[in-house]
């Protein structure tokens, strides 16, 4: 059975705001393959922010230098540890797979794509302890 995977990134990008909802030609594309196929849906969180090879963030942007000064280039990482030059959007893509494939085997999102979990050890700032001061008057 094929297995077509979207990340979750184009969802809310329209001009009107329509929550869940895909826009332009992504969205046709969306439907029709909905129809046909099974398509899983990725939360994008991290996969244009870890190298694919490795599953660790050790990338930093491509750097140009031009006259006098250096500028970062967004869209090209290198990885530092297996010094690899990475499209975000074809890391980004590559990690979906890998996250679609764990999931698909019956195990988890890999740790390394996960959102961390708030702990009870956060200090609370100046502003939020008046805050907190406010709201127990």
């Amino acid at each position: 059975m094929p297995l077509v995977v979207f990340g979750d990134g184009l969802k809310n990008k329209d001009l009107v705001k329509f929550k869940g909802l895909r826009h332009g030609i992504s969205n046709k594309i969306y439907i029709q393959l909905n129809i046909r196929e099974k398509i899983v849906d990725i939360n994008e969180f991290k996969t244009s922010k870890i190298c694919n090879c490795r599953l660790q963030p050790n990338l930093e942007n491509l750097k140009v230098s031009q006259d006098d000064h250096t500028r970062k280039i967004h869209q090209v990482l290198k990885c530092i540890t297996c010094n690899i030059y990475w499209n975000r959007d074809v890391m980004a893509s590559k990690n979906m797979i890998t996250i679609a494939h764990s999931i698909w085997n019956g195990n988890d999102r890999p740790t390394v794509f996960k959102r961390q979990t708030a702990t009870s050890n956060v200090i609370a700032s100046a502003h939020s302890r008046n805050l907190l001061k406010l709201s127990e008057n």
